[in-house]
């Protein structure tokens, strides 16, 4: 589990949207430094330096 520094707004249905202060769980990651993770219900993938 990692917790958001920074807020994102998802680009397109494959990513996660988050605010500061969200805890997601991370399930795979990349070495580009894209993380797919789960936040409640919400499944995608979300840049690693935001959290």
């Amino acid at each position: 589990f990692v917790k958001a520094t920074y807020n994102y707004q998802k680009l397109d249905s494959s990513s996660l949207s988050f605010v500061v202060g969200d805890v997601i769980e991370v399930l795979t990651t990349l070495e580009s430094g894209w993380w797919d993770g789960l936040l409640g219900n919400d499944r995608g993938w979300f840049p690693s330096n935001h959290v």
